[in-house]
């Protein structure tokens, strides 16, 4: 589910940490080269109806996001610059709730994509192509409330490659084993609703949201799909249904109790030291962020998935037995979420202050 940015060049983007929107909506590189195939009698939605669609999406996540907070987005409506279209990137920075949040939409239309897209995917220079999407990433002040980030796009080269893709991946701080499960209770049975192998969109999420470094995962995963190419209709459906869901997968989270709720320095200050896998992970193994940055996409919107505020120590460990050490002794490294037995939920429960 790359993290996409807005005006990034559509190509080689692949599931990651940035909020953007069209831009990155070509896929990974990985896999099948997206030529369509098995798309059935179904008719595919245009790609203004899916623009639509994506838009439609982008306005529910901030209408979900300001009535939840009460702290409104700073609009930044822009064109892309190497061919038509644009997009819409909403951030919220220096809020009591919202710390650095982005919400963006972007859609995008050119035919010079770039040397490396060409090759990955086979298009012979010149063709023309779309992109569309909505990516999100949201960083909230308190550490009791996860970070989590977002993704839905699409993307279409000339008359017969075209995909979706998209995901979603949570990462708490100080984690609520009961609320980890639903989270991965809803994306099951909406995968269920719509014919989706929750269990491999699991899978890849899980191996890619990966710090080789630190032998971690990012956090708790979710869902992430690429070159969806055999049933537009259903694909365009499912991700719609996906970002519509975001209010009810977030809102597990994002509550007044959790946002009100007290928390000490100490765990503030752990909340920014984990932060820093969270750039580590966009700067150094991000593809989406990598390409962006390389094909000279719109900056701004490429790294607006950091955190306004990060903390690095140096060899620093949670102490034995501590809410910390819970954290890194069950939820960063992949899990059976759905599986646990009774024993290793209550393993992973925090212990009280």
């Amino acid at each position: 589910m790359a993290e996409t940015h807005p005006g990034e060049s559509p190509s080689t983007a692949a599931p990651g940490g940035g909020a953007g929107g069209a831009g990155g909506a070509g896929g990974d590189g990985a896999g099948d080269n997206g030529v369509a195939a098995g798309a059935g009698d179904r008719q595919q939605p245009t790609v203004d109806e899916i623009e639509a669609g994506f838009r439609a999406v982008q306005d529910a996540i901030c209408s979900f996001l300001e009535e939840m907070t009460g702290e409104t987005y700073t609009e930044d409506v822009w064109e892309y610059e190497k061919g038509t279209g644009g997009g819409r990137t909403r951030v919220w920075e220096g809020g009591a709730h919202l710390e650095k949040a982005g919400v963006n939409w972007s859609g995008i239309a050119g035919d010079d994509l770039p040397p490396s897209a060409q090759k990955a995917f086979n298009i012979p220079p010149g063709t023309p192509y779309r992109a569309t999407g909505v990516s999100l990433v949201i960083h909230p002040r308190s550490p009791l409330v996860p970070t989590i980030h977002a993704n839905i796009r699409y993307f279409a080269a000339g008359d017969a490659v075209w995909w979706f893709g998209g995901g979603i991946d949570l990462t708490p701080y100080y984690p609520d084993i009961d609320g980890v499960i639903a989270f991965h209770r809803k994306l099951a049975d909406l995968c269920a609703a719509h014919s989706v192998d929750y269990a491999a969109a699991k899978k890849t999420c899980d191996e890619y949201f990966f710090l080789p470094h630190r032998q971690e995962t990012r956090g708790v995963g979710g869902l992430f799909l690429d070159h969806l190419n055999t049933d537009p209709a259903a694909h365009f459906d499912f991700l719609c249904a996906l970002g519509h869901a975001f209010a009810d997968l977030y809102g597990l989270f994002l509550t007044s109790a959790a946002l009100t709720a007290p928390y000490s320095d100490d765990e503030r200050e752990f909340q920014l030291y984990r932060r820093g896998r969270y750039v580590e992970f966009n700067l150094l193994f991000d593809r989406g962020t990598k390409f962006g940055i390389q094909s000279r996409g719109r900056t701004e919107s490429i790294l607006m998935s950091l955190p306004a505020t990060v903390n690095w120590k140096y060899n620093w460990a949670p102490s034995p037995g501590s809410r910390e050490a819970v954290l890194y002794d069950h939820y960063l490294r992949p899990q059976p979420w759905l599986d646990l037995t009774d024993d290793e939920r209550d393993a992973m429960r925090l212990p009280q202050h």
